[in-house]
């Protein structure tokens, strides 16, 4: 009698237990974004425990204006940048990831890198909130140039490198609709005498989930002190997500020709008003090992 007694207490408690943790787990708020990036920008979504994402990204050319037009079919017969890319989920808050680009401007033949990690994630209750901590580099490694007045001289090998570390405030409103915060700092070892290393930036992204394939994107960088003499431009992008269950498919238009944020924040001198905007797209392919 004391031995079932002693079963049915334990079954009892188990089974307390059992649910208390799965309300744990169905608490958090899931699939504020897509993917890893909302479009270059990225998302507060980190890579599930031991998962893999392969990443191809292209922008072309300016689709209207004096560089683009019938003659270079709208942009299509020019490469702006291109950018290949592996993403691994280390633990379930925590991914790291490496990726190869084109580059832009006087930033070219380009690696790189990042970590992200997710400090605090929003729950159906009492947490409203993600904050992710992003931290990328890169290093643009071509050949380096005998003209001591450009960026592409790098006097020492330090000089390559450019640093962005950011914070990321998500909140998912409703099922259909997300709203992203990011503020930085980006720095570059080497600018020219009319530059400065360090800018300071802060943006928003958004997603609107029309169905359950297909949805809505934007997103906008300001950088605040950036020399005015160098007619820089701030990052606009829209684009539209195709989710087909293995990919995901982002098409896009933005006056920004770089990919990463290393090259976007302080290698986009487009003008929108001008027709300076490109059409991209990026395809995700996520395996689990």
């Amino acid at each position: 009698m004391k031995i079932t007694i002693l079963l049915s207490l334990l079954s009892l408690s188990f089974s307390v237990f059992s649910q208390d943790t799965l309300k744990e787990e169905v608490s958090y708020v899931y699939e504020s974004f897509a993917g890893t990036r909302v479009i270059n920008n990225h998302s507060n979504e980190c890579l599930p425990k031991n998962s893999l994402e392969f990443i191809v990204a292209h922008k072309f050319g300016d689709m209207l204006g004096s560089g683009g037009g019938i003659q270079n079919f709208f942009g299509f017969d020019n490469l702006a940048d291109v950018r290949i890319a592996f993403e691994y989920g280390i633990l379930d808050p925590l991914d790291v990831g490496i990726g190869r680009n084109k580059g832009v401007a006087t930033r070219t033949e380009v690696i790189d890198g990042y970590v992200k990690y997710q400090i605090l994630r929003q729950k159906t209750s009492g947490m409203p909130v993600s904050l992710v901590y992003v931290s990328s580099m890169a290093l643009p490694y071509g050949r380096k140039i005998l003209d001591s007045s450009s960026v592409k001289s790098y006097p020492r090998f330090i000089n390559r490198f450019m640093f962005t570390n950011q914070i990321l405030v998500t909140r998912k409103f409703h099922p259909r609709f997300t709203w992203q915060l990011n503020a930085g700092y980006h720095h570059r070892n080497f600018v020219t005498n009319n530059d400065v290393n360090g800018l300071f930036f802060a943006g928003t992204s958004a997603r609107v989930r029309v169905t359950k394939m297909f949805g809505f994107l934007v997103e906008y960088n300001h950088v605040f002190n950036r020399p005015s003499a160098l007619n820089a431009k701030n990052p606009l992008s829209f684009g539209v997500e195709i989710l087909t269950g293995g990919h995901i498919f982002a098409l896009h238009f933005s006056n920004g020709k770089g990919i990463n944020e290393n090259l976007f924040l302080s290698q986009t001198y487009s003008d929108w008003l001008e027709g300076q905007w490109r059409f991209g797209f990026s395809i995700n392919r996520r395996f689990k090992l």
